[in-house]
This record gives C-alpha cells, structure tokens and sequence, in this order.
C-alpha cells in the first residue's frame, strides 16, 4: 500500500496529529506518555533552532539534551519541529525587526550602564528609525491613503437607458470585484 493511501486509511489520529492539536486548538488533548516525550523533544528542538545556530550545532545541543536519541532522530526531531512550527531561518520582516530590537536594546544598557552616551545615542537613533518613532501616529492614515485610488464621478447629459448600456460595458472590462456605479437623476442630485 502507498503512502497516500495509507495516509488516507487511517482512522486515528498520529503522533504529530495529537501535538499539533495539543499547542493549536481550543480542546483539551491528553497526550500519551510517548507523546509528551516527543513535544518535550519538538519544543526544545524549536528553542534550538531560534538561537541562529548552524544546524549541526543544534543537533549536537539537542542531543546533549536528549542522549538518549539517535542522530537520525534529532534530524527528524528538527523537521518535526519545522512542521509543527515553522521554519525561523526563514524570517519575516517583523522578525527581523524584532531581532534588530532586542540588539540594539542590549547595546543602550551596555552603553548606558559605561556612560558610552555618543554610541548610545546611535543605537537609540538607529531604534527610533527602524521603529518609525520619529513619525507622529496619524500620519499613518495618510501612509494608507496613498495607496488607494480615488473614486471616479462622471457626470453627463445622456439618457438612462444609454448611461446603463455604457456602464454594462465598463463592468464586462473592470477586474476588480467591488466595482460599482449608482445612477442619480436630477431630483436626486438637486438635494445636495
């Protein structure tokens, strides 16, 4: 029997099923003692793999932690790890960010505590930059404006059943999904 089809004929959950279930939804899961061994395992291997080490470093830590393991194991350890949740060598800019701040908050005390205040105050400039501190708050409902496109009025002269022809048309041309047009006739448009 293939993989797939053995995947697909199973009736109870696996290992990895149990613990994904443990850390990410709202019921209550009673792991099994393998189980608990295993997470035990996957959550160290996580925190391993978050310290920007080489992987080799990881599993020679790992298995330090865990002696008890093979090498083969540790290796399956770290995708298992990887699976359940995610890859941290592969960062996102908030990440980044994050990495960038927790550094650069480390370099203020260090310089602080010294009374290093020309490099503290780098650090500090260079923290206000990447924290965008030096913008007022409301300037971020004008950042998010820019990327919108304004409305579009057209005002004409031609009879209703033309306007509706030509909108029909426009509508079969325009991608966008909440591309909309109103007609107003003149009662209306003599209120405002």
């Amino acid at each position: 029997m293939s993989e797939l089809m053995r995947q697909a004929d199973r009736r109870e959950d696996t290992n990895f099923d149990c613990i994904w279930k443990w850390h990410y939804e709202n019921v209550e899961i009673v792991l099994t003692p393998e189980q608990e061994k295993l997470k035990n395992r996957w959550d160290n291997m996580w925190k391993l793999l978050g310290g920007f080490l080489t992987p080799a470093k990881v599993i020679r830590k790992h298995l330090r932690d865990f002696p008890e393991i093979s090498d083969r194991t540790a290796w399956n350890d770290m995708k298992n790890a990887k699976a359940l949740f995610g890859d941290p060598a592969v960062q996102n800019r908030s990440a980044r960010r994050e990495i960038a701040n927790v550094r650069l908050e480390r370099a203020m005390k260090k310089t602080e505590e010294k009374g290093e205040w020309g490099p503290h105050m780098r650090a500090h400039e260079i923290y206000a930059k990447i924290n965008q501190l030096d913008k007022a708050d409301e300037s971020r409902l004008e950042d998010l404006l820019e990327h919108f496109k304004p409305h579009t009025f057209v005002l004409s002269d031609k009879t209703q059943e033309e306007l509706q022809q030509e909108a029909d048309e426009l509508m079969n041309d325009v991608p966008a999904v909440d591309a909309d047009f109103t007609v107003v006739g003149d009662d209306e448009s003599e209120a405002g």
